[in-house]
């Protein structure tokens, strides 16, 4: 009972926020249509018992009824089917907007590289129509419930041994109830299978990767494996469904049997003029009525059942994301000291393999740091948890010495900006995939036009169609841009935030030419220092180019997440060591 009005409570929620006139109105319509199925027996036998007594005004009269009662049944479902998809839709949609809400109210991303809280989220969205009908499957249950009250009613009136008609849909229900927990149970288990077919076909269907998927032929091993994902899924589903068949005709020949006995004993009443040939008639047609009565109820209590089952994970989303909310400090308003990191150890969720190991690091207020090493070395987890995006197992971060930690993540997130290696490709109007950057300054005159220009990408944005109003990617057919052009509209949105504390910048120009690398830089580097006179920023570069990585301040060398050297271009370079090795090996390969 309680699990049924916590359903209940989140149903009439999600409903009313969506449409409340359309919630008052389904409920109406519904109660409404469950009295019309007893109206329509008792208009056959008011038909029956008036002509078996020629009685025409009597007749005349149950004829209309029996009319009425059918041409209110057709209005009313039309008009209630309509309504429920309606409303349905507004429910689906409320709930996705609330799970995109409650994913993204999360200060971190940990949670997005753990299996079991992806299975979960993937169960919540498939079963988001589920939860939109959960108000209309309550209803119609209980409607269905009242339904077999009043036929009980009508049927003991008869005779009082007809009673056992109506018990013999309780095993009915039993049964219908068991296989649906069983069907639930199922799908549940099959989360992770179905989310890997999913992924498994978006990988042939998907541009970027279906470059690399046609050359190497990889298709048909791709839907191979896809394919024996979703039958693995299948055959758990399939055979959860079976047991559940065998349970729903145990319960229907019990009916079947109850059946049997209230008509043998209604014709035997009718045959001793007990009963009269109407009352044989009602029982045939509370029969057939209570028949469908049990699989409306079946149908809407396993409605009911995965709605509960799609409400948990829905209410175990909202609970995750509220216990991970946390308040702090502000972030100041500029840097005076720096970011220093003390024995910073990290390992990615689900490992015991540090990719950072007793990090030890001070960026001063104002200056341009740069980190290198090889592939793997933990340069842009470092990056993120320099963001907030993770937090270290062991050690500290601090922030003009408030740990960062204390501080409140969206205020620190506010006061960060860059640009990441994996970098988002927004199909988007030009002006609107570089305002994201900083929403509040979307709408402001010349906030746009001048990221585009510190990004170097001005010329790209003027030889598109409609310049900043472009339309960009396939999707939505608009214009596709190569992955170079893509990065540079990247750091456009990350040069939104005209005074962030700290700026990084992973790979930013991986895509460019190695002199339009060196120009750019030199072009952020002059604003850059300019920047850092006003906010003390501190700027944060990962690149591989060593002809870039010169201009910082300060180099960081990155190996098997430790730092191994730190330094200047020229001190690292006199001294002997992996930054002077893999410099001699860049420049040798430039010739």
């Amino acid at each position: 009972m309680r699990r049924m009005l916590g359903i209940t409570a989140v149903s009439l929620r999600l409903t009313w926020r969506a449409y409340p006139l359309g919630t008052v109105l389904g409920v109406g319509l519904t109660v409404a249509l469950a009295g019309v199925a007893a109206g329509t027996a008792v208009s056959q036998r008011w038909l029956i018992d008036s002509a078996g007594m020629g009685m025409l005004p009597s007749l005349i009269s149950a004829v209309a009824l029996g009319v009425a009662v059918h041409i209110v049944t057709l209005t009313l479902g039309r008009i209630a089917g309509n309504l429920r998809v309606d409303l349905a839709d507004r429910v689906a949609a409320t709930l996705v907007e609330d799970i995109l809400t409650a994913t993204a109210k999360v200060p971190d991303i940990e949670h997005l590289e753990r299996p079991e809280h992806l299975n979960r989220l993937s169960l919540l969205r498939r079963g988001a129509w589920a939860l939109a009908w959960s108000c209309w499957s309550l209803a119609e249950t209980a409607c269905a419930v009242a339904s077999l009250a009043l036929s009980a009613w009508l049927l003991v009136d008869i005779h009082p041994v007809l009673i056992v008609l109506v018990i013999g849909t309780a095993p009915v229900l039993l049964a219908g109830r068991r296989a649906q927990r069983l069907l639930g149970q199922a799908r549940d288990e099959v989360a992770g299978p179905l989310r890997q077919e999913a992924q498994l076909h978006d990988l042939c269907i998907k541009p970027d990767p279906a470059k690399e998927v046609w050359i190497a032929g990889a298709g048909p091993e791709l839907d191979r494996m896809a394919r024996a994902a979703w039958q693995t899924a299948t055959r758990r589903e399939v055979a959860a469904r079976l047991r559940g068949l065998v349970w729903s005709y145990a319960g229907w020949a019990t009916y079947a049997a109850g059946l049997a006995v209230a008509v043998i004993v209604v014709a035997d009443a009718a045959m001793h003029h007990r009963a009269s040939v109407g009352d044989v008639v009602l029982v045939l047609s509370l029969s057939r009525e209570l028949r469908s009565q049990a699989a409306g109820t079946i149908g809407g209590l396993g409605a009911v059942a995965e709605a509960g089952r799609i409400a948990g994970h829905y209410n175990w989303l909202r609970q995750y994301a509220a216990s991970r909310q946390r308040s702090g400090a502000t972030a100041p308003d500029r840097l005076t000291s720096g970011i220093r990191l003390r024995g910073v150890t990290f390992c990615y969720p689900g490992t015991d393999i540090p990719v950072l190991q007793d990090v030890d690091m001070d960026l001063p207020a104002g200056a341009t740091i740069a980190l290198v090493g090889i592939n793997g070395a933990g340069k842009s987890t470092l990056i993120k948890l320099l963001c907030g995006l993770y937090q270290p197992d062991h050690g500290v971060i601090t922030v003009d010495g408030t740990p960062l930690a204390d501080l409140d993540p969206a205020s620190w997130a506010a006061r960060c900006s860059g640009v990441f290696q994996d970098f988002g490709k927004l199909q988007l109007p030009v002006r609107t995939a570089v305002g994201v950057g900083d929403l509040r300054r979307i709408d402001v005159p010349q906030a746009v036009p001048n990221a585009v220009e510190r990004a170097g990408a001005a010329g790209l944005v003027a030889a598109l169609p409609q310049g900043l109003d472009t339309q960009l990617g396939h999707v939505f057919g608009g214009v596709e841009l190569s992955h170079g052009q893509w990065q540079k509209l990247a750091l456009a949105r990350a040069f939104m935030r005209e005074q962030p504390l700290l700026l990084v910048l992973d790979e930013p120009t991986a895509a460019m030419d190695p002199q339009a690398e060196h120009d750019l830089f030199e072009t952020f580097a002059q604003q850059s220092r300019a920047a850092s006179t006003r906010s003390g920023a501190v700027t944060l570069l990962v690149s591989h180019r060593f002809s870039t990585v010169h201009m910082a301040d300060r180099i960081f060398v990155l190996s098997d997440g430790r730092i191994v050297q730190s330094g200047t271009h020229s001190e690292l370079l006199a001294a002997t060591g992996p930054y002077a090795t893999l410099y001699t090996a860049q420049a040798r390969a430039y010739g």
